[in-house]
């Protein structure tokens, strides 16, 4: 492989590996002592996280994501801080890309878009993933998700700013997701992350469709980065239940019912294994011109160390063929 491994521009179609860290829940009150100790937290965020990654050469890029909730009305209550240093500081430690998230719904101006740009471009941050809201039964401030990719490209032009590749995020099992994908291209997306995936049925379906609709729009495919995370104990599934995600029964049977609970994040990186397998050997048996990619979602702070076993089993396969995965299933 003769890209650099560091540079997610470059790798985004040779297979790109990703890291999502869990970023540091607080809030600044402007009480000095306790904004003091959040920065202490940050930093001590970054180093832990760095400490466990930085062994890791096939490793892309480490990913952090901005966690926001909703309320009845569609309000935003933001249980992240400082995501875009916590991303540059690993980064910078381990010597890999910075990719960073940004729910763009709940921005409430233009101007607040434009901050947000320049700002994450004065920190070296070129690689960007826009969200929009949890529903469409609210009317938000900030743009929607293709709004939001035509916007950074006219800014970055505009402003002269780094290059941007921008992402979004994918739903396999959403119905009508392929044609949104398109859409989504269209308007500047260059890869596309998935919410958690444990079986394969809804993202081999969502490959056909989506390659389809670009082939006859004439547009390049997007990357599809499919996002796999451990699961340690029942616990987890609650935090899947918020988050949306679809877990099948006979999955969850398998993972954490199966045998003692001890062994579930050991099942769980099987059965994300297999599930890789099979969608490359789709695509491999379908000559699919899609590129994919894995990203390791850390669910939560106390999955770190299962969540970096699962990075350690995918760098060792992330390049082989669905024949040499055979042995996975």
């Amino acid at each position: 492989m003769d890209k650099d491994q560091s540079n997610f521009p470059a790798m985004i179609s040779i297979r790109p590996l990703i890291f999502t860290a869990v970023p540091l829940r607080d809030n600044k009150t402007g009480d000095p002592d306790h904004d003091r100790k959040i920065e202490m937290k940050v930093q001590s965020k970054i180093d832990e996280v760095a400490d466990y990654l930085q062994d890791y050469k096939r490793l892309t890029a480490i990913n952090i994501p901005e966690l926001v909730e909703e309320n009845h009305e569609g309000k935003p209550r933001y249980n992240s801080i400082y995501t875009r240093r916590m991303a540059r500081g690993i980064a910078d430690r381990i010597g890999k890309d910075a990719i960073i998230n940004k729910v763009v719904a709940h921005l409430e101006s233009y101007d607040d878009f434009v901050n947000w740009i320049v700002e994450t471009d004065s920190l070296g941050i070129g690689n960007m993933v826009f969200v929009g809201g949890n529903t469409r039964h609210h009317r938000y401030s900030g743009p929607g998700v293709s709004d939001a990719n035509l916007l950074a490209d006219h800014l970055r032009k505009k402003l002269k700013l780094r290059d941007l590749t921008i992402g979004n995020i994918c739903l396999p099992e959403r119905s009508g997701e392929a044609r949104r994908m398109l859409y989504k291209t269209i308007s500047g997306a260059k890869f596309f992350t998935t919410q958690m995936i444990f079986e394969n049925n809804h993202s081999v379906q969502l490959i056909e469709e989506y390659g389809k609709l670009c082939e006859k729009a004439g547009v390049n495919p997007a990357t599809i980065i499919f996002s796999f995370a451990p699961l340690k104990s029942t616990a987890d599934l609650n935090l899947l239940d918020f988050l949306g995600v679809d877990l099948p029964d006979e999955i969850k049977d398998y993972i954490l019912e199966s045998e003692r609970i001890s062994g579930a994040y050991r099942r769980s990186i099987k059965n994300a294994q297999r599930v890789y397998s099979e969608i490359l050997e789709y695509m491999e048996n379908s000559k699919s011109q899609i590129k994919i990619g894995v990203n390791i979602e850390q669910l939560t702070r106390s999955n770190l160390p299962l969540s970096v076993e699962m990075l350690s089993k995918f760098s060792e396969i992330i390049d082989f063929n669905s024949q040499d995965l055979r042995k996975f299933r």
